[in-house]
C-alpha cells in the first residue's frame, strides 16, 4: 500500500473550502458522484470494495486550532479549546481510496458523542449515520493535490458539532 506523501489536514490554509456552487472550477463528474453524495461515505465504500473495506489509523490526539475561522464552525471556543484530531485512511480492496480527517471539540465530548474517542479502526461514518437525528450541514468541497478533490461536513450529533474531511484519491475514481 502506497500513501500519498501529503497527509491532508482541514486546517490547512492553502486548502479553498467553498459550496459547489461557489467554485468557478468545478470538479468532472467522476468527483461529483463521491463529493456531492449526501449519504453515508462509509456504506459507499463497502459497496465499491464488495466488502474488503477497512480503516488504517494514522494518528490520533488533543490539538487547539491556529485558524480562527475554522475554530468559528464549532461555535465560540478559546484559542485553548482542545480539538479531537482524527487521521485515517480509508482502504478498499488494500488501496488507500479516501484519507479523512475529523475534528471533534472537546465540549462535544461531554455527551454520547465520547464513544468517538473509541473508535480504533472503526469507521465513522458507521457510528454517524447509525443515529437518525444526525444532522449534516452544507457540503464544502476543496481541490487538493493534483487533480483531486476533497471535502468536509459539519455534522451535529445530539446537538454537538463533528466536522469531517475527506479527501479522495486517484485510485477510487479509476475504473
Amino acid at each position: 500500500m502506497i500513501l500519498p506523501s501529503y497527509i491532508p489536514d482541514i486546517a490547512d490554509p492553502q486548502l479553498s473550502w467553498k459550496t459547489f456552487s461557489e467554485h468557478a472550477i468545478k470538479p468532472g463528474a467522476r468527483w461529483q458522484r463521491w463529493l456531492l453524495d449526501p449519504g453515508s461515505l462509509t456504506q459507499q465504500l463497502i459497496k465499491k470494495s464488495r466488502n474488503q473495506f477497512k480503516v488504517q489509523v494514522l494518528a490520533e490526539h488533543w490539538s487547539t486550532l491556529n485558524s480562527t475561522a475554522l475554530a468559528s464552525h464549532f461555535g465560540p471556543v478559546s484559542k485553548q479549546h482542545r480539538f479531537w484530531s482524527r487521521k485515517v485512511v480509508l482502504l478498499g480492496q488494500g488501496q488507500p481510496w479516501v484519507m479523512a480527517h475529523t475534528l471533534v471539540p472537546e465540549h462535544s465530548l461531554f455527551s454520547p458523542l465520547r464513544q468517538v474517542l473509541e473508535l480504533k479502526t472503526k469507521p465513522l461514518g458507521e457510528y454517524l449515520f447509525s443515529h437518525p437525528d444526525l444532522v449534516r450541514a452544507e457540503m464544502e468541497i476543496t481541490p487538493f493535490a493534483e487533480d483531486c478533490w476533497g471535502r468536509r461536513s459539519l455534522f451535529y450529533l445530539f446537538g454537538k458539532p463533528v466536522m469531517v474531511a475527506e479527501f479522495f484519491l486517484p485510485q477510487l475514481v479509476q475504473d
